[in-house]
C-alpha cells in the first residue's frame, strides 16, 4: 500500500514540475506575443526613382536601439513608392527602419545598407518609436535624402 502512495506522489511531483518548466521554457510566453500583424507603407521624397533595381527596403525590429548589430525580427521590399509592405507573426511591440537602395544592388540582409544611402527610423533622426501591431495596424513611414548611412 504504501508503494502506491509513493507512485501517486511521484506522479503528481513530475506532473508539477512538468508544469513548471512550460512556465519558464524560454520562448513559450513569446509564442503570445508573436501573434501581431503590421501593415506599413513606405513614402520616399528623395531624388531616386524607387523601382525593382532601387527598392525600399524595410527592416522591423524588436527593440528601439537600431544600429549595425540589430538583429530584425522581419525584413521585406518594396519596388513602388507609396509601396506596402504586410507582416505577420510580430512581437506586440516593434520599431521601423527603412532605406531606398539608390545604387542599386543591395539585397538588404548581407549588412548594413551601402554608405551614403538615404536611411530613416520611423520616429524621427535616432529615436525609433514603438508601434503596436494588432489585426487592423497600419503605418506610413515617410523620409527623403536628408539622413544617409555613414
Amino acid at each position: 500500500m504504501s508503494r502506491r502512495k509513493g507512485s501517486a506522489a511521484g506522479f503528481f511531483t513530475s506532473a508539477l514540475l512538468c508544469i513548471m518548466l512550460l512556465l519558464v521554457i524560454p520562448g513559450a510566453p513569446d509564442l503570445a506575443a508573436q501573434s501581431g500583424s503590421l501593415k506599413i507603407t513606405v513614402e520616399y521624397k528623395g531624388a531616386g526613382k524607387v523601382d525593382k533595381e532601387h527598392q525600399i527596403w524595410i527592416w522591423v525590429f524588436d527593440t528601439p536601439t537600431i544600429d549595425e548589430s540589430s538583429e530584425p525580427v522581419s525584413i521585406t521590399s518594396v519596388a513602388e513608392n507609396n509601396g506596402s509592405a504586410s507582416f505577420n507573426s510580430l512581437p506586440e511591440t516593434v520599431y521601423i527602419a527603412v532605406c531606398f537602395d539608390e545604387k542599386g544592388g543591395y539585397d538588404g540582409t548581407s549588412g548594413p545598407p551601402q554608405s551614403g544611402s538615404p536611411v530613416s527610423i520611423y520616429g524621427g533622426s535616432g529615436t525609433a518609436k514603438a508601434v503596436k501591431t494588432g489585426s487592423e495596424a497600419k503605418v506610413t513611414v515617410t523620409f527623403d535624402d536628408s539622413m544617409r548611412m555613414p
